[in-house]
C-alpha cells in the first residue's frame, strides 16, 4: 500500500470555541454549526485513500472551502495512531489499492472507521461490483467525478447521523502503547503500573484532564498553547495568559509521575504527547 497517496483531513479548521462544558454527561459534545452540521473538531477526521491525483486535488480544494485542514501522506502506514480518533474513510475501489470487495472488507476491519464511503471512476466498476462493495461493508458509494458539493453534503449528513457513534468513540482515549486510558464521560484517567494492571489518577483537575485528553487525542502531533486556551476557555481564551497553560502542564507532569516525560515541550509552539 506504500505507493498510495493519502489525504488526512483534520477537521480542526471548523473548531467551535467551546467553554468548559465541552464534555457533557454523555461525553464530548458535538455542537451544531450553521446548516445543521454537528462536529467537535478535536479527535474527528476524514481519511481519503486514492491513486487519483486529480481527485485528491479537486476534493482537497472543496474541503479547504469548508475550512477543513488537509494533510497528505505517501503511505497509509505513516498515518498517525488513531488514539481514540473517530475516523470517516473515503476509499478508492476497483484499482490495485482495493481491487475486490474482500480487500475493502479487510481495510474496514483493520481501520474500524465510523463509516466508509467507497468511490471509483465509471470505467473501473460495474453496478454489480458496486453492490458487492456495499455488501462487504461500505456505507455508501459515489463516482469519483461526483460534484464536490455532493461529496461535502454527504459527509455532513454522515456526521449528523453518526453523532452518537462519534461521541462514544471520542469519549474514550488510549495512548498508542496502551499505558494510559482516559474515559472523558466518567472523567477517569488510568495509567499502567505493571503488566495488565492500571491505577486511577484521582487528583486531576478538570482543566488538567482536558489538556491530557487533547494531547493524547493528538499523540505525536504538536498542540499549540492557543489551541489549548481555546479548548479550556472558549470565547474567553484571549483574556487568559498563555503562561497559564505552562502552569497547568507543570502540575500535570508532576501528577503523572514516571509518565511525565511523555509530555514534550515543542519550543515556540506548545506541547506534544509522545
Amino acid at each position: 500500500m506504500c505507493g498510495v497517496r493519502c489525504l488526512y483531513i483534520i477537521s480542526r479548521g471548523l473548531r467551535v470555541l467551546l467553554k468548559n462544558n465541552l464534555s457533557g454527561p454523555q461525553g464530548p459534545v458535538l455542537r451544531e454549526l450553521r446548516n445543521g452540521f454537528f462536529v467537535n473538531m478535536d479527535g474527528f477526521c476524514f481519511c481519503i485513500t486514492t491513486h487519483d491525483r486529480t481527485v485528491l486535488t479537486r476534493w482537497q480544494a472543496a474541503f479547504k472551502r469548508e475550512g477543513w485542514e488537509a494533510r497528505s501522506f505517501d503511505c497509509p502506514d505513516t498515518l498517525p495512531p488513531a488514539g481514540g480518533r473517530a475516523e470517516l474513510d473515503l476509499v478508492e475501489v476497483g484499482t490495485t489499492l482495493c481491487r475486490t470487495p474482500e480487500d475493502l472488507h479487510k481495510v474496514i476491519e483493520i481501520r474500524k472507521p465510523v463509516a466508509t464511503l467507497a468511490f471509483a471512476a465509471h470505467r473501473n466498476i460495474s453496478n454489480s461490483q458496486i453492490v458487492r462493495y456495499l455488501e462487504s461493508g461500505a456505507d455508501d458509494f459515489v463516482f469519483s467525478d461526483t460534484d464536490e458539493r455532493v461529496i461535502v453534503a454527504k459527509l455532513k449528513a454522515y456526521i449528523r447521523r453518526l453523532t452518537p457513534a462519534i461521541s462514544r468513540t471520542l469519549s474514550k482515549l488510549v495512548s498508542s502503547n496502551g499505558d494510559m486510558l482516559i474515559d472523558q464521560t466518567k472523567r477517569v484517567v488510568k495509567i499502567r503500573v505493571t503488566h495488565g494492571r492500571y491505577t486511577e489518577l484521582l487528583n486531576l483537575t478538570q482543566k488538567e484532564l482536558e489538556i491530557l485528553s487533547l494531547l493524547i487525542g493528538n499523540e505525536r502531533r504538536p498542540v499549540s498553547r492557543e489551541r489549548m486556551l481555546e479548548r479550556l476557555w472558549g470565547d474567553d481564551a484571549t483574556e487568559v495568559y498563555s503562561d497559564c497553560i505552562n502552569k497547568h502542564i507543570e502540575t500535570l507532569r508532576r501528577k503523572l509521575g514516571p509518565y511525565s516525560k511523555r509530555i514534550k515541550t515543542v519550543y515556540g509552539s506548545g506541547y506534544m504527547f509522545m
